[in-house]
């Protein structure tokens, strides 16, 4: 059960996420919002696809918050959501945040003034990193506005065309030049009715631990391998800015793999007290393949030097934006060229069809009304 401190947290981060989003800050160009995130559902540890069955794998997604509102320097695809499977999973700072060149070229038709230039490393079809390790599941043309109509169907994932083995599922924010990536918890090994025949699968699905001095750290994990297989887990302390390359240590010693569902359980060494590490899970069958699988996103732990009450640090809310909000399908107000803003001053010009997303009500008595409504459906659990 959540102590106060969670509900507040969450209540304050859902806050903080909202009215990012309100008025006041729509008109300060694209650069300066957040990116609206894909808001998975029904994320499972393990899931074993068998083809010889059925190779369409059928996956569910929300919202939170409508987001259809383009500024001048956004192209017209802009503010959209897109799905793309990969063979191996990755912190999501070291997925490239272009997939195409084609999404660089229309990005700078629509806005010349660019951060800076794009490299190689930065455009997935290009990464040497990811070569012949991505496939999209919805292709740039078949991109969603983000919208509950849009997101209530879900995705079907066909997939026929891969070779048998694990892959992960991540969400694609399109909303140059900031595009965010939001990896689904959990593995698919795909195999053809023999899951052996098929490399290994892993997967942590614990998405961040913050305890107090002297508490274990519990993380909950999967792991399908044939007979003979072994598990490990590494860290790295986490970067201040996102690196390539980590600096991995072992901090589990190898064991046999003895169950699908792992609980794994130790402490953090002292000398890494008040530190946030990044962690990873590593399998090897009797072949030698080798599966490599990372906490997912934010993907930390940390023990703080303080001794306290404890409460989760990682159970998600149940808030569904596009099921419990009831105007939720109500188009949003883009405000005009000449609209005035909240403080009453008149908004710069957009041009063409740009807009900005604003709201006739209070941004505040919105705001309450989503924060009271959620915490009302914690107390109800």
């Amino acid at each position: 059960m959540p102590v106060l401190r969670d509900i507040l947290v969450g209540a304050a981060l859902t806050v903080a996420h909202l009215w990012a989003l309100s008025p006041r800050l729509a008109w300060a160009g694209d650069n300066g919002l957040p990116r609206t995130e894909v808001k998975h559902k029904g994320e499972t540890c393990l899931t074993r696809v068998d083809r010889s069955v059925d190779p369409v794998v059928h996956l569910e997604y929300t919202i939170p918050l409508v987001d259809v509102c383009l500024t001048e320097d956004e192209p017209a695809d802009s503010r959209t959501h897109q799905f793309v499977a990969f063979c191996h999973d990755a912190l999501p700072f070291t997925i490239p945040p272009w997939i195409t060149w084609a999404d660089v070229d229309s990005s700078l038709a629509a806005d010349p003034e660019i951060p800076e230039p794009v490299t190689s490393e930065q455009v997935l079809e290009d990464s040497p990193a990811f070569a012949d390790c991505w496939w999209p599941i919805t292709s740039a043309a078949e991109r969603r506005p983000i919208t509950c109509e849009a997101a209530r169907p879900g995705v079907d994932w066909d997939t026929s065309a891969l070779a048998p083995g694990a892959y992960v599922v991540a969400g694609y924010t399109y909303m140059p030049w900031l595009n965010r990536w939001t990896p689904r918890r959990g593995v698919y090994r795909v195999h053809d009715g023999d899951p052996d025949a098929a490399p290994p699968a892993a997967a942590l699905f614990t998405r961040m631990v913050d305890v107090w001095h002297g508490q274990p750290i519990h993380l909950a994990a999967c792991v399908d391998a044939p007979a003979g297989s072994t598990w490990k887990l590494e860290f790295a302390v986490s970067p201040a800015a996102p690196e390539p390359e980590l600096d991995w240590q072992p901090l589990l010693p190898v064991a046999p793999v003895d169950s699908s569902d792992l609980d794994i359980t130790f402490d953090v060494p002292e000398e890494h007290a008040g530190v946030r590490l990044t962690v990873r899970l590593v399998v090897e069958d009797p072949e030698g393949r080798t599966v490599v699988a990372h906490m997912p996103a934010p993907g930390t732990i940390m023990m703080r030097k303080e001794t306290g009450v404890s409460g989760s640090g990682d159970e998600p809310s149940d808030f569904d934006f596009c099921r419990d909000n009831p105007a939720a399908d109500d188009p949003p107000h883009c405000a005009t060229t000449s609209e005035p803003d909240s403080t009453g001053d008149t908004q710069p010009p957009l041009g063409g069809d740009g807009c900005a997303c604003s709201s006739d009500a209070s941004p505040g008595v919105a705001l309450l009304s989503l924060v009271v409504l959620l915490c009302r459906r914690r107390r109800l659990r």
